[in-house]
Parts: structure tokens; C-alpha cells; sequence
């Protein structure tokens, strides 16, 4: 508190606990980054919670892949490369909430990536995010599988699975949040489970509902998802903290992307 009664809180996530782990390996692509920390921070957290095995340790297929699947693979590995060199995995965006002289009125100072920055980010990640592009997450992982299965790799498609699960996972719930169960779950932080639920800082939104409100209201389409945009903007701070969420997120699945893309390099060879 300065001599002008200013008070400043910051706000630390319940996920900076995990950071005090070791990485079990490192961070896909890292050497592409503009701010290989950030993969850190955010494999840390991955890897906290999904039991997920080091993609470059997937193993090189002799497989007789056809012309349409390796043409999906290859694509989803370029849009990762692409996603891992991009800016926006390097920014450092931000709000700010204050409060003048305890009068009640409070102001909003968000600090973020510039629109076409944004923008061009979301777009990239799009490509490998929705279920209805050619080469996304789900393409690629359907036809990785179908090779796995002409092939008879059980011990393979359980490695697949589990991304699979992990990408479920986090299309429904945000990772923050799963970070702070499982610090719940191991007793880091809030004791015996029983009532400590509430200690849990809960997203605002599903994250894939999150993308889509923001993807579908302004960033890539102003279409359906115009009116549920409309509807956080009401409110300044609900605003701000939800562009800043929906970014987080956006992040996470680039991570997430970036380290099943070295997966399939490795298994294309």
C-alpha cells in the first residue's frame, strides 16, 4: 500500500504449484520457439495430468500407407510446424483490474496480442482443432489408426488412445482446471478432499464452447456464435477475463497439437 492508498493484488494460478516438477521430457518443436519457456509451463501442466508417453519415442511404421491418409498426416505435421513458430505462443497477454480509491467503479485494462496476430493464430489452430477440416486432430488420428489396425499394433493404438482421451478431456474441461483436481486429488493444496471443491477456481465456459463463441462471433466468422459473444460482452470484466481464457486455451491445444504432429513425423519417418 502506497501513501495514496493504493492496494495491488496479484493473482497467482493454482497450476504454479505443478511447476515445481521435473518435465519427463521435453516439449515438442521447443527448438522453433520464439519463447521455449512457455512450452515449458505448459507441458509441465500436460503432463501433470495425462499419462502421456514422449511422441518421439512412437516408433517409425513400415507400413504401406495410402495416398489420401499419409497426404492428412503430412498436412497436420506442416500446420503444427507452423503453429509452433507462431508469435502468439510467445506473447505475454494480460489483464489488468483496478479498483479507484475503494469508490466501487472498477476499470479494465487488458493487454493483448494485436487482432491480426490473433487472428491468424486462431485460423492456424482451427485447421487442426475442427472435426470438419481435412487434416485435423481427429482426421489424422483416424487415419493413423486405420494403419495401426491393418497392422495389428494393439500396443500402438493404445498410444494413440490415450491422446485421444486427453483431447476429449480438454475439449470439456480447461486445463487449469484439471490441474488444480489432480493438486486436490494428490493433497497439495486444501487437505482432505472432502469439501475442498470449492477451492477449485472453475472455467467460466467449456472450453470448446469457449472457441467456438469466439471463433464463430468475431474472429473467423461473425455468424452463430455472434449473439453468445454479445451476451459476455455486456459486462467489461466478464469480457476481458473471457478473451484471456479462450486464449489460454488456444494455447494449450497448440501445445497439444505441436506434440502429437512429432508423433506422426516419427511414425511416417
Amino acid at each position: 500500500m502506497t501513501g495514496g492508498g493504493h492496494v495491488e493484488l496479484v493473482a497467482v494460478a493454482f497450476s504454479a504449484l505443478a511447476q515445481e516438477r521435473e518435465l519427463a521430457w521435453e516439449p515438442p518443436m521447443r527448438q522453433l520457439m520464439q519463447k521455449p519457456e512457455n512450452a515449458d509451463f505448459v507441458w509441465r501442466r500436460l503432463q501433470y495430468v495425462f499419462s502421456l508417453d514422449d511422441p518421439r519415442d512412437f516408433p517409425r511404421l513400415d507400413l504401406d500407407w495410402d495416398a489420401e491418409g499419409e497426404e492428412k498426416l503430412r498436412r497436420f505435421v506442416d500446420q503444427a510446424r507452423r503453429l509452433a513458430q507462431a508469435s502468439l505462443l510467445a506473447a505475454e497477454d494480460n489483464v489488468r483490474i483496478s479498483e479507484e480509491d475503494f469508490t466501487g467503479l472498477e476499470q479494465v485494462e487488458s493487454n493483448v496480442s494485436p487482432p491480426d496476430v490473433t487472428i491468424g493464430f486462431m485460423t492456424l489452430l482451427r485447421q487442426c482443432y475442427a472435426n470438419d477440416d481435412e487434416a485435423s486432430f481427429t482426421r489424422a488420428r483416424n487415419a493413423l489408426n486405420k494403419h495401426l489396425s491393418r497392422a495389428r499394433r494393439v500396443d500402438l493404438l493404445r498410444v494413440v488412445k490415450r491422446w485421444q482421451d486427453a483431447h476429449a478431456d480438454l475439449l470439456n474441461k480447461g486445463l487449469e482446471e484439471r490441474v488444480q483436481e489432480r493438486l486436490r486429488e494428490d493433497g497439495v493444496f486444501g487437505g482432505p478432499l472432502e469439501g475442498t471443491d470449492s477451492l477449485i477456481v472453475r472455467d467460466q465456459a467449456p472450453p470448446h464452447e469457449l472457441l467456438r463463441t469466439f471463433w464463430y462471433g468475431d474472429q473467423i466468422h461473425w455468424g452463430r456464435g455472434r449473439t453468445a459473444l454479445a451476451a459476455l460482452q455486456r459486462d467489461p470484466i466478464l469480457a476481458a477475463l473471457s478473451d484471456l481464457q479462450a486464449r489460454a486455451v488456444a494455447l494449450d491445444f497448440a501445445h497439444f497439437y505441436i506434440g502429437f504432429a512429432v508423433l506422426l513425423e516419427h511414425a511416417l519417418g
